[in-house]
């Protein structure tokens, strides 16, 4: 789909151009979402430059996502996609500068893009390619924000559920509390898959600033002091995200700990167990044998003999076990 914006009174007006019709002249964006061959070649034709392909906007090397070419910038960054669903992604965006016009490739839909259109509709100072460039990269990073805030609470949330006491006074009770680890693993897994790509839609969008600051013509000083700002900004996000990075690590070897804690604490009961029961069967065992002349057989008092020696056995070492703490 081909949207060309251009300035209004009040704002961005955004309009489909009719197909055959050139490009208007005092368009300042150029917005290609999911765009046909048609609308492609459209576009490089009224400007007179050649779009990346979408296999060339996935592709890894710097110098192929960011470089100069006839007159324009041409830099591609990764911005996260779908980050409030089950299933967050990443999307190649490419972004073309020349002159006075800005041209975007997507294949997606991300959120800032929706909420810039909205904010660009009601801001009558967008008169320029370069203006509109740093509104969306400022809306992008903004919604980076906004995910690692949403990630580190409930990364908090996350280490309070992992790190609570198993039991908790209520009424002078201690009410024991379940925790399903294998629902905590998962969570954590997906928060750290989040807490990732918006790192890396981060280091992209750092990469992206720097070689933007160099290509900007030099009388564009409020430009180049506007990409400084969002530089700077991606650098403490960039700081924040890996200490993010680093507690979610933590967390992960944290909850496998307490797996295992509780895994030896349930070995132990079964330890215990046996060793408790261990004397009331070896005494089970000496009275079981075949021999001929015991003399416990004839003894009135031999059975009850027995089975209270078989529950000391039992109880002896129970509290043993008590007193040494281990219980």
């Amino acid at each position: 789909m081909l949207t060309v914006y251009v300035p209004g009174p009040n704002g961005l007006l955004p309009y489909a151009p009719v197909p055959g019709t050139p490009v208007p002249p005092e368009a300042v964006w150029i917005d290609l979402f999911q765009p046909a061959l048609a609308e492609v070649q459209r576009v490089e034709q009224a400007l007179d430059l050649a779009l990346p392909t979408r296999e060339e906007m996935q592709e890894i090397e710097v110098s192929s996502r960011l470089y100069q070419e006839d007159g324009a910038l041409f830099m591609t960054a990764v911005v996260l996609s779908q980050s409030d669903t089950e299933h967050p992604e990443t999307t190649a965006v490419t972004f073309v500068l020349k002159g006075d016009y800005l041209v975007t490739v997507r294949h997606a839909e991300p959120k800032p893009f929706r909420q810039f259109i909205a904010r660009a509709s009601r801001h009558s100072a967008l008169k320029r390619g370069d203006q509109v460039l740093n509104g969306l990269l400022e809306a992008v990073i903004e919604r980076a924000a906004d995910i690692l805030e949403r990630v580190t609470t409930r990364v908090d949330a996350l280490s309070m559920e992992v790190f609570m006491r198993s039991g908790s006074a209520t009424s002078g009770k201690a009410v024991k509390e379940f925790r399903d680890f294998q629902e905590i693993l998962s969570e954590v897994g997906k928060t750290g898959d989040v807490a990732s790509r918006a790192r890396e839609s981060l280091m992209s969008i750092g990469r992206l600033l720097a070689f933007l600051g160099q290509g900007l013509p030099k009388h564009s000083k409020d430009p180049k002091a506007q990409v400084k700002v969002l530089w700077r900004d991606v650098q403490s996000l960039l700081d924040h995200a890996n200490f993010v990075a680093g507690k979610i690590t933590f967390l992960l070897d944290a909850t496998l700990g307490m797996v295992n804690i509780e895994q030896n604490a349930i070995i132990k009961i079964f330890s215990v167990v046996s060793v408790v029961f261990l004397p009331p069967t070896l005494v089970a065992s000496m009275y079981g044998m075949n021999f001929k002349i015991i003399p416990e057989l004839e003894w009135t008092f031999g059975y009850p003999w027995a089975l209270c020696l078989m529950v000391v056995s039992a109880v002896a070492p129970f509290l043993y076990f008590k007193r040494k703490g281990w219980l």
